[in-house]
């Protein structure tokens, strides 16, 4: 039965009404936030330093700026520990003595890096170079030349040709004998590939050589392009040398190459070359190819950063300190302290420390070229020792303090599981920590820290 024009009007009648946009609400509630934001920049205009104490005051107390919040959400097993004052204390008492203990690793590296750039400007300077070459009072050149090679043309018949060789001779007055060996194709073949083969001389009598005959010192040596390499024997005790240089490029026009031998004037080569922990051939490369400049800029580097980090810690242990005298309560400032540093101090200052081990204490490093002049440098010396020992550890300790700021929930129901998951998440917080000193510890421990597997 269909209904009729009167119910039909009154069933349109009863239908809702279609909602109205709440569009002045909406607008109220912009135009509030709106005033409220040149409301905070008029007054931190008007008052900047009421506007400051009000934004860190916001910048410690506030949840929202807790990083033990953060690390409890990866983990819900975890909450934030209200730090109280012993271990305010024992936080700053770790700083003062790592505070002492980078004055001393400070000044360490200022003495060390003072030291190399007085024996560079000695006998490496710019008066005592010549052609590429350090020629200062602990060398002598013994030989230079240009050797030139023709032209290399094939035969019609064959796809190959016989490599031009090129002889000299020099005489050295080292004992044992050590010199350093130059070869330099000059452009356009600055890149061409040599080979260079070194024997005593032909007047070089039997009684020259020691009980056994070393036959690898005629072994040939190859390369290409510029390149130094210092050469030592200990069973040829002559002085007389003859070489021949193999041009393995071909060339259609004619090549040519310097050559350069200098001799060694070193008084204490015995205790060079029986230093463990140098090598010795390496060390005198590096110098006289002034590829100490890689060391060289890491040492400065790490002066810089050693003296920042050090002002950063001053600033930031300070900071807790005239907090903590003038009011117990400094847990708070104390977590935002203990990740900033973490993060501007404690990470990087442990790449900071191992450039420094690597820079100056590895066997090609600044203190065994410093060997090379300064018998006192030739002594053994452990990278770790006592007061590079105590930065570390403290340095460590420093960047492990975000253990500190998280505890595990009390539960009833834990089991071992439960306990091996908070245990790994403490660990994975320790390694990531550590990670810069323990990677180096790992990759450099056998060329860096002397360790030899047995």
């Amino acid at each position: 039965m269909q209904p009729g024009p009167d119910e039909r009007r009154r069933l349109r009648g009863a239908e809702p009404a279609a909602p109205k946009l709440a569009t002045a609400p909406v607008a109220e509630q912009i135009g509030q936030e709106t005033s409220a934001f040149y409301g905070t920049v008029r007054s931190a205009a008007s008052d900047p330093v009421k506007f400051a104490a009000g934004v860190s005051k916001w910048l410690e107390s506030s949840d929202d700026t807790d990083p033990a919040r953060v690390l409890t959400w990866c983990c819900d097993d975890f909450r934030p520990r209200k730090i109280k004052a012993p271990i305010v204390m024992a936080w700053l008492v770790m700083q003062i003595f790592g505070l002492a203990f980078q004055v001393v690793l400070l000044s360490e590296v200022g003495r060390n890096l003072e030291a190399f750039e007085a024996t560079l400007a000695n006998y490496c300077g710019e008066q005592h170079r010549q052609n590429g070459v350090c020629l200062g009072p602990a060398w002598d050149l013994s030989y230079s030349g240009t050797l030139t090679f023709p032209p290399q043309q094939t035969q019609a018949d064959f796809d190959f040709v016989i490599p031009k060789t090129a002889p000299f001779a020099f005489t050295t007055k080292s004992q044992p004998p050590t010199f350093m060996l130059g070869v330099e194709p000059l452009p356009p073949h600055a890149d061409a590939e040599w080979q260079v083969g070194l024997r005593p001389g032909d007047s070089a009598a039997d009684s020259a050589w020691s009980f056994r005959r070393d036959y690898s010192l005629e072994s040939p040596r190859r390369g290409w392009g510029s390149k130094y390499q210092v050469i030592t024997s200990r069973d040829y005790k002559g002085g007389a040398w003859s070489g021949s240089v193999n041009l393995k490029s071909k060339y259609a026009d004619t090549a040519l190459m310097k050559i350069y031998v200098v001799d060694s004037r070193i008084a204490h080569l015995e205790d060079i070359h029986s230093q463990q922990q140098c090598s010795f051939e390496n060390s005198w490369q590096n110098f006289s190819e002034r590829a100490q400049g890689q060391h060289h800029r890491v040492l400065i580097l790490s002066r810089s950063m050693t003296a920042f980090f050090l002002l950063m810690q001053v600033f930031l242990a300070g900071l807790v300190l005239r907090r903590f005298w003038l009011y117990v309560d400094t847990g708070k400032l104390l977590s935002r302290v203990i990740v900033l540093k973490f993060f501007f101090q404690d990470f990087p200052q442990q790449m900071c420390i191992v450039a420094y081990l690597y820079a100056w204490y590895a066997s090609n490093g600044l203190r065994c070229q410093m060997c090379l002049f300064h018998p006192a440098h030739c002594d053994d010396q452990h990278p770790l020792h006592t007061t590079n020992l105590l930065v570390c550890v403290f340095t460590l300790l420093s960047a492990v303090a975000n253990q500190l700021l998280i505890q595990a929930k009390m539960k009833r129901d834990y089991d071992s599981e439960d306990e091996c998951v908070l245990c790994f998440f403490r660990f994975v917080m320790l390694s990531v920590s550590i990670l810069p000193f323990s990677t180096a510890v790992f990759v450099l421990s056998a060329f860096l820290l002397h360790l030899r597997s047995v």
